[in-house]
């Protein structure tokens, strides 16, 4: 048995020899497809397993032996594979022609192998939900004659085996790749920042800004969150982090529990909806898009702030109707003070977006800023990064890759399906035919979106439907007259959103129940409001399908139009959630928001209308009683002498 020193001393080597070598190749170039990511799939395996040695479910039973022994056959299922394609990369590149050749006995036997520790291992870092979506998958090539556009030939174990283990289509694919190349990247990057400091920068900056206003806590939390998720991009990270500060804070202002939590996941998880970097999304999109980087984060914009504008009115509503009181002075940070001190911190990012903007590859863009992170951080002492902090934070940011590592190896299980059983063409070739209208397939893609998300990464997630729902609605909005470069954009970032918000969304809510454990609140009543506040990101994926002027696609005055029309429909709406306005709000008075609201979605001028007046109306009403009020006060003043 390897002692605790020695394993600690174990998973740092690995860690940090994982992190260098995409560091390495992130400079100096890729390697071929199959070393790229075979190494970082395995080096992701080693982690897992010295980190997290539990065993699956039905293994508890075993005994210490049993369980050892068991750990034992996984980590062999897991690594002889994966070490046959290493020493054998040149015959299976240039030597084996794919779906000609047939597969060895020992290929067969280690093909079924790996995807059982594929399965087993992934188990342990995103819960049950994610395999068993994929076992289902398995099960689809063997089912032939299906109804509809679910049917095919059928294939055997060897054709599976192939397409799955030995090819670039299934485990191995596109989803392995991005997490390979570039998203591993992202992470290390956000783990140097951290170290750094920045993280509490943006917390104290943001506090010292808003903290002294009515709710301060809450918004402190809505903004610092947005700032450093879309470095992150993990909304459950974002929530250990920031929110181990803000929700404390939040409670002792006056709002209960649940209703911190809430606002704390709710806003972590808009951090990768958050240009200019919104995590590791907008670099995919751009990748499996052709839409470059700058106009992702361009077309981004509204709808970020679309969404962080229902959360912060949805917290100022909050406050009033719990009277949550702003911090106190003394307890507010020198924002100023801080950024003198901790600007430099910024320039990382400044030349990231520069250099993506320049058109770099972003491995190439992100490598070079990590090395920018740790040069800025000798321009003050209390930021600088000695050999212990450039160790500690290569070591956290593989940490960091593992679960996305093995989450994409899973979800390319899924993409590889489709594509071996041409379904994703079909479902592309017959949207229409199978949603019937538009408004229904919007409705199928966000369900699919929401139950692909439980558990895994929204970058996971949005690769897995790279083949499945995006090639299908895009389509579907092609025949209904839709410009295809529009519905190229304007389908990935439906997609990009509700992959976000599965973090939120119960049953599984992992950001939830991470707000929810440092709340002390109950896990589903937070992921429920959760939900709640963030209600504009379950609303503004239809309103940029209807109104692509929103992602700014269209001419000047309609993106100006619509996005005034959409801000009016948000702060009626949020009021209408949380139950309080200026002042509290009748049963009446909330449908009557909702009713504007929903007029304000619909791309029709009679229905704009409509909305308008109600908006307007219902705005108007909330200062009534006030000028009520007030002139029931002079009317019943006494008269002087």
């Amino acid at each position: 048995m390897i002692s605790s020193g020695n394993l600690t001393l174990l998973v740092r080597a690995i860690a940090v020899g994982m992190a260098l070598f995409h560091m390495y190749t992130a400079i100096f170039g890729l390697m071929d497809a199959i070393l790229q990511r075979t190494i970082h799939l395995l080096l992701s395996f080693f982690l897992l397993m010295l980190v997290n040695s539990r065993p699956f479910y039905f293994a508890d039973s075993f005994g210490l032996w049993g369980q050892r022994l068991y750990r034992l056959a996984i980590a062999i299922c897991a690594i002889v594979p994966m070490i046959y394609l290493i020493a054998n990369y040149q015959y299976l590149t240039d030597g084996r022609i794919q779906y000609v050749g047939d597969m060895t006995r020992t290929e067969i036997v280690l093909g079924i192998a790996f995807i059982v520790a594929l399965l087993e291992l992934s188990c342990r870092v995103t819960g049950i939900a994610l395999p068993a979506v994929c076992v289902v998958f398995l099960i689809f090539p063997f089912v032939p004659n299906l109804p509809g556009v679910f049917s095919h030939a059928g294939y055997t174990v060897a054709e599976t085996l192939e397409f799955q283990y030995l090819t670039f289509s299934g485990i191995f694919g596109a989803p392995l790749a991005a997490s390979a190349n570039f998203i591993i990247l992202f992470i290390i990057f956000g783990a140097f920042l951290e170290r750094c400091g920045l993280g509490g920068f943006m917390m104290d900056f943001t506090t010292g800004i808003l903290g002294h206003r009515r709710g301060g806590s809450a918004k402190v939390a809505v903004v610092a969150s947005a700032l450093t998720g879309t470095i992150s991009g993990s909304a459950t990270a974002n929530v250990l982090s920031t929110g181990s500060l803000t929700i404390p804070l939040m409670k002792r202002a006056g709002y209960p529990p649940f209703m911190s939590g809430a606002i704390e996941a709710a806003a972590s998880t808009g951090g990768a909806l958050m240009p200019p970097v919104m995590g590791t999304v907008a670099f995919i999109m751009s990748e499996y898009s052709g839409v470059p980087y700058g106009l992702i984060a361009l077309y981004a914009a509204i709808p970020a702030i679309l969404y962080y504008l229902g959360i912060y009115c949805t917290v100022h509503f909050a406050a009033l109707r719990y009277d949550a009181k702003p911090l106190d002075k003394a307890d507010l940070p020198n924002w100023r003070g801080k950024f003198e001190e901790m600007w430099h911190l910024l320039l990382p990012i400044v030349l990231l977006v520069v250099l993506l903007g320049m058109d770099y590859s972003p491995q190439f863009s992100v490598g070079y800023s990590i090395l920018a992170v740790i040069a800025v951080s000798w321009f003050r002492k209390s930021t600088r990064l000695d050999w212990r902090g450039i160790i500690e934070a290569l070591e956290n940011g593989a940490k960091g890759a593992v679960l996305v590592a093995v989450a994409t190896a899973c979800a390319g299980i899924i993409v590889g399906v489709f594509d071996q059983t041409t379904v994703g063409v079909k479902l592309a070739q017959q949207g229409n035919a199978i949603a019937g209208t538009l408004f229904m397939g919007l409705v199928i893609t966000m369900v699919i979106s929401l139950v692909i998300g439980l558990g895994v990464p929204p970058t996971v997630s949005y690769l897995a439907q790279i083949a499945v729902t995006i090639p299908m609605l895009i389509a579907f909005l092609t025949s209904q007259g839709v410009d295809p470069y529009t519905a190229k954009v304007s389908t990935h970032f439906f997609v990009m959103y509700y992959s976000t918000l599965a973090v939120i969304t119960p049953p599984d809510a992992l950001a939830a129940v991470a707000a929810a454990g440092i709340a002390g609140s109950p896990v589903m009543k937070t992921a429920w409001h959760a939900s709640r506040v963030a209600f504009v990101a379950f609303v503004v994926p239809f309103m940029f399908i209807y109104r692509p002027s929103i992602l700014m696609l269209g001419p000047w005055n309609h993106i100006i139009y619509d996005t005034a029309l959409a801000t009016i429909g948000v702060i009626v709406v949020a009021a209408a959630l949380e139950g309080y306005g200026r002042r509290s709000l009748n049963l009446f008075d909330r449908l009557w928001g909702f009713a504007a609201g929903a007029c304000l979605i619909v791309p029709q001028r009679q229905y704009e209308m409509v909305g308008l007046v109600l908006a307007g109306s219902f705005l108007a009403s909330q200062y009534l009683s006030e000028i009520k009020a007030w002139f029931g006060a002079r009317a019943t003043k006494a008269p002087p002498g």
